[in-house]
């Protein structure tokens, strides 16, 4: 983006720029002209002074008087009044080329006429020789343009990039937005809708929740109930083999009842956020990766391990939102390395841990029940050791997601 909007600016300046020289150029050619027209009149009277006293003297007209007044690109003709052959006398400059364009003043004398004319050529060398100054200037403007729009393009376009870098982490799963401050109203539209679908999208998580939550204590309740009676009777010895046959046979229905309403109750808590998935290979790389860098600024070391099923995989927003919260835990309160571990149970759940010794008096824990908060919205469970004295230790079992 900042490339295009570059250019852009580059291209109008230039364009704006070359119209203006076109119309200067016009503007210039005309007052030139204007210039040598009066230019070539004073040459021409004067000269007409000087014809007109030579005449007095009775001295001749010729070519060889003329040639004492002509100039490089300039050409003067004297024309008597008879119309005896040979009596014009012209005379020509070394430069001077005839053409349409060409600028003439005539002065009528009392025996003829003399005309001076100048070369349309003389005009146009005064622009030829301004081009490679004209060249180096536009080339100039051109580079500074380029630095100005450079400047602007990328005042313009930072915030649409973090925009750009929200919103991928929201597909992800992620709440905290880092939506940019900015006066652009565009831009400033976008976060609001990001910053409003972040929130509600989270409220629709913990309502998927707690509506998981009920749905499962609905429907397994009584189905554990009905299990534990026909287990009871499928146990007692008093009623005939058929009728004990027929509660067996209830029991595995009711089995198969309840692990098809697990799966329903599985299905609404992974419907709202899917994502894309990374092994947990990959996502426990990551995070180390980030975590390896942030503490190695504080002069500390890190420790990680992936334990379990490493190609597992899960939605990487929620997790990161997660991680990033017990980093900020981890910077402020503790001191020293680190420890992160990864799990990857055969059920699907992940469970991280995070180990560091505690070295200041002070105990900050909301970052951590902001944590919390997330982990249970997610449908897990977080645990930290929050004694006093004790070593930072929090665990975080989340379902697969």
């Amino acid at each position: 983006m900042r490339e295009r909007l570059t250019l852009s600016f580059v291209l109008v300046t230039l364009g704006l720029l070359l119209v203006a020289g076109l119309v200067r150029s016009v503007t210039l050619n005309g007052m030139q002209r204007e210039r040598e027209g009066e230019h070539i009149f004073r040459e021409a009277t004067t000269l007409a002074a000087v014809v007109e006293a030579r005449q007095e003297q009775r001295e001749p007209i010729d070519a060889a008087f003329l040639n004492d007044y002509v100039g490089v690109d300039t050409a003067i003709r004297y024309d008597t009044d008879t119309d005896t052959a040979g009596d014009a006398v012209e005379v020509r400059g070394p430069d001077y080329e005839p053409g349409d364009g060409e600028i003439s003043s005539t002065v009528t004398l009392d025996g003829g006429e003399l005309t001076v004319r100048q070369s349309e050529d003389a005009i146009g060398g005064v622009f030829r020789e301004e081009v490679w100054s004209l060249v180096v200037l536009f080339l100039l403007i051109g580079v500074v343009s380029a630095l100005i729009g450079f400047v602007i393009a990328r005042t313009l376009a930072e915030p649409f990039q973090r925009l750009a870098v929200a919103a991928s982490a929201l597909g992800r799963g992620r709440f905290d937005l880092d939506l940019p401050e900015t006066r652009v109203p565009e831009a400033q539209a976008i976060s609001e809708a990001l910053r409003a679908s972040a929130v509600a999208l989270r409220d629709r998580l913990e309502r998927e929740q707690a509506f998981s939550m009920h749905a499962s204590h609905v429907l397994r309740t009584p189905l554990t109930s009905l299990r534990l009676q026909l287990e009871e009777l499928a146990l007692d010895t008093e009623l005939s083999e058929s009728t004990r046959a027929a509660a067996v046979r209830g029991m595995s229905a009711v089995d198969e009842v309840n692990e098809v309403a697990g799966e329903l109750v599985s299905l609404s808590r992974q419907g709202l956020i899917g994502g894309e998935q990374v092994p947990l290979r990959d996502l426990a790389t990551a995070s180390a990766q980030v975590w390896a860098d942030e503490l190695a600024g504080l002069g500390r070391g890190l420790t990680a391990a992936v334990e379990g099923d490493l190609e597992l995989t899960f939605t990487p927003g929620p997790i990161e939102q997660i991680l990033d919260l017990l980093l900020r835990h981890v910077v402020r309160q503790g001191a020293g390395d680190a420890r992160l571990v990864f799990e990857g149970d055969a059920r699907g759940h992940l469970r991280v841990v995070v180990t560091a010794a505690r070295t200041t008096s002070s105990r900050e824990e909301s970052l951590v029940e902001e944590a919390r908060a997330v982990v249970e919205a997610l449908g897990g469970r977080l645990q930290s050791d929050a004694a006093d004295g004790a070593d930072i230790d929090v665990s975080v079992l989340l379902p697969r997601r």
